[in-house]
């Protein structure tokens, strides 16, 4: 995780190194054959590098904050997240999906996200 913001360049650059990254939060709570659930906390202004899902995946916030994501594409995607929000995110029937995660709020950022291993 990181805090200082990058350039397009360098968010370019960071996106050829952590193109085959699976780590989706910065700590693994737990994993068998059919889950991975992962715990994503980032601080004012942290952002989690570029990872790649693989698998379908779901996420529940803990609680409101806001952020921003780079995609692969280059384009941007602004949030507003509310507590207990959960959103699921249909991979397999695209492909996969790389992005990074930045908190632009003034607390905290948790989530939860649950990666369905099948």
């Amino acid at each position: 995780m990181s805090r200082s913001p990058l350039s397009p360049e360098g968010l370019k650059e960071e996106l050829i190194q952590n193109n085959e990254n699976q780590n989706v939060g910065d700590r693994l709570l737990f994993e068998n054959d059919k889950v991975k659930v992962w715990h994503i906390a980032l601080q004012p202004g942290e952002r989690i590098h570029y990872h790649r899902h693989n698998f379908d995946y779901f996420w529940v916030v803990l609680q409101d904050g806001s952020g921003i994501s780079h995609q692969e594409d280059g384009s941007t995607v602004t949030f507003t997240f509310q507590k207990n929000q959960t959103s699921f995110q249909n991979i397999l029937a695209n492909g996969s999906s790389i992005h990074d995660l930045q908190n632009t709020g003034t607390d905290i950022l948790e989530f939860i996200t649950t990666e369905l291993k099948y």
